[in-house]
């Protein structure tokens, strides 16, 4: 653990860049963390949290509203809110961390907390921000978040994810999978390399591959196949044209 005044430089802790940065403590909190130093000083005496709190000018969507105080009450068209809600919203303070929110003037008694407090230690279903345990990634393919309570654990990644037709071949084998070992989909529904083929994680549509090597060898065997058909469509085309 750092001690409070210790300056490393960015690569050390993780960072990207290559400026020097100083494990500092919050002046509001107490919160110690990395602060970048400029000109030997540190940037800023306080965390993230603690610079919005008690600021004059607060943002919400593409509106600024400027001197919004604690207990101020506006209309939803003052605000900026877009549907049929004609509830009036007061800004108040989460009594737990304290951060200012617009929240509906009829159920500010029931919901004292802002979310992220009242989700605080709250996992799985027990979460307001719980969607299921399920994700899409940039490239298509499902993700599935596991526990540490799960036989399969060792599967995923530091997010606590896994790839669902990984997950799925591991089920049906009966062990985890090792990253040396594949899984393909075959496109039994859906055209291969498509996103729907991608999602598609029945079990029927998955083959389980010993080899990255071999997993090549099949998709060029597939397309080679894909390219003949095609070549014999034009030729098809052309004769009847």
């Amino acid at each position: 653990m750092p001690i409070i005044g210790e300056i490393k430089y960015g690569r050390e802790i993780g960072r990207k860049n290559s400026m020097r940065f100083m494990w500092c403590a919050c002046v509001g909190c107490g919160k110690e963390r990395w602060v970048m130093l400029v000109k030997d000083k540190p940037e800023n005496d306080k965390c993230v949290r603690c610079c919005k709190i008690g600021k004059k000018i607060v943002y919400h969507g593409n509106m600024e509203i400027l001197g919004a105080k604690e207990g101020d009450i506006k209309t939803p068209k003052e605000l900026n809110f877009t549907g049929h809600n004609k509830s009036k919203y007061i800004y108040a303070k989460c009594p737990n961390c304290g951060n200012l929110r617009w929240v509906q003037l009829k159920t500010v008694d029931k919901y004292k907390k802002c979310k992220q407090c009242m989700n605080r230690g709250k996992i799985k279903e027990k979460s307001g921000t719980w969607k299921g345990g399920r994700k899409i990634n940039y490239a298509g393919y499902i993700m599935v978040r596991l526990y540490p309570d799960n036989p399969y654990y060792e599967m995923a990644n530091t997010a606590g994810y896994v790839f669902e037709h990984r997950l799925v071949m591991a089920q049906q084998l009966g062990r985890c999978l090792k990253d040396w070992e594949l899984v393909h989909h075959k496109g039994i529904n859906y055209p291969i390399n498509s996103i729907l083929n991608k999602s598609d994680n029945v079990p029927e549509n998955l083959k389980y591959i010993g080899l990255k090597g071999e997993h090549n060898t099949l998709v060029e065997q597939i397309m080679s196949q894909k390219d003949a058909r095609i070549k014999e469509l034009e030729a098809e085309l052309a004769k009847r044209t």
